[in-house]
C-alpha cells in the first residue's frame, strides 16, 4: 500500500488521484480516437465528460453508503478521497447506464452503439481506477499466505491484493475487446455485443472477488455487491444469448 506516490516540496502525489487521472485521460483519449472514425468526436467526448462525471458521482455516494461506518457525519471525508479513497464500481456502472439511457434518446444516438464504445473505454480506465484504490488503501482482502499477498498497515498478516487481481482481469479484457471491436467494425456483428461482454465480465468478477474480501454476509452467504452483480447477470444473459445467436447465423451465412 503506497497511499503518496511521491512528494514536490509541501505536495503530495496521491497514488488514488493520480491513477484515477491517467483512467480518465486515457478513455478519453480512446473516446476521442474511435469516435473520430465516424466523425462523431465531439459529440461522443461530450457525452463521455458528463457520462464520467455521473458515473464518478454516484460510484463515489455508493461507496459511502456502504462503508458509512467509516465516514459518519463528517461530510468532509465524503470529498477529501486522498484521505478516504473508495469508488463503488456497481454504483458507477448503474449511474452511466441510466445517463447514457437518457442522453441517447435526448440527443437521438444509437444507444447500444455508443454503450459499446463506452464499455471498452472504461474497461481500460477501471485498469489504471483499480490500481489507484489498491496503493491508496481504499480495499483488501482476506488474510492469505500466497505470495501475492501484501502488507496492510494495522493489519497482522498479509492480504489478497484482490484491486490488484481485478486489475489485471480487466486489462486482459480490454485486449480481448479491442479484438472484439474490430471485428464488428469488419463483419457487422450486432451492437451491444461488447457492452454484453464487458457487463458480464465486470459482474462476475465482482461476484468471486467479493469472497476474497471481508464482509457482513446478508443473504445466503453473499453480499449486498454480490447480489446485484447477480441481478445484472441475470438481466444481461438474454441480451448476450441473442447477440450469441446472430453471431452464429452471421458465420455460418444464413439469413437473420
Amino acid at each position: 500500500m503506497i497511499p503518496i506516490l511521491w512528494t514536490i516540496g509541501s505536495f503530495n502525489v496521491y497514488a488514488f488521484g493520480f491513477f484515477l487521472s491517467v483512467a480518465f485521460v486515457l478513455s478519453t483519449f480512446i473516446i476521442w480516437k474511435l469516435g473520430r472514425e465516424e466523425l462523431k468526436e465531439e459529440e461522443y467526448l461530450d457525452i463521455y465528460l458528463s457520462f464520467s462525471v455521473i458515473s464518478l458521482i454516484t460510484a463515489r455516494l455508493v461507496y459511502i453508503i456502504s462503508n458509512f461506518s467509516d465516514f459518519g457525519t463528517n461530510i468532509l471525508r465524503y470529498f477529501l478521497v486522498r484521505d478516504t479513497p473508495g469508488l463503488s464500481m456497481l454504483g458507477g456502472f448503474i449511474g452511466g447506464f441510466l445517463y447514457l439511457r437518457w442522453v441517447t434518446q435526448k440527443k437521438k444516438l444509437d444507444f447500444w452503439k455508443t454503450l459499446d464504445l463506452f464499455s471498452l473505454a472504461a474497461c481500460f480506465a477501471l485498469v489504471f481506477a483499480k490500481i489507484g484504490e489498491q496503493l491508496g488503501g481504499a480495499a483488501y482482502g482476506r488474510e492469505t499466505s500466497v505470495f501475492l499477498g501484501v502488507k496492510i498497515i494495522g493489519l497482522p498478516g498479509l492480504r489478497h491484493p484482490t484491486e490488484f487481481y481485478e486489475s489485471l482481469i480487466y486489462l486482459i479484457l480490454s485486449v480481448i475487446l479491442v479484438i472484439i471491436y474490430k471485428r464488428i467494425q469488419r463483419i457487422k456483428w450486432p451492437q451491444g455485443t461488447i457492452f454484453c461482454i464487458f457487463s458480464l465480465t465486470v459482474a462476475l468478477t465482482i461476484f468471486l472477488i467479493e469472497f476474497l474480501k471481508i464482509n457482513t454476509l446478508y443473504l445466503y452467504g453473499l453480499n449486498i455487491r454480490q447480489i446485484v452483480a447477480l441481478l445484472i447477470m441475470g438481466v444481461l444473459l438474454k441480451p448476450f444469448i441473442h447477440r450469441l445467436k446472430i453471431i452464429k447465423l452471421l458465420s455460418q451465412n444464413k439469413p437473420l
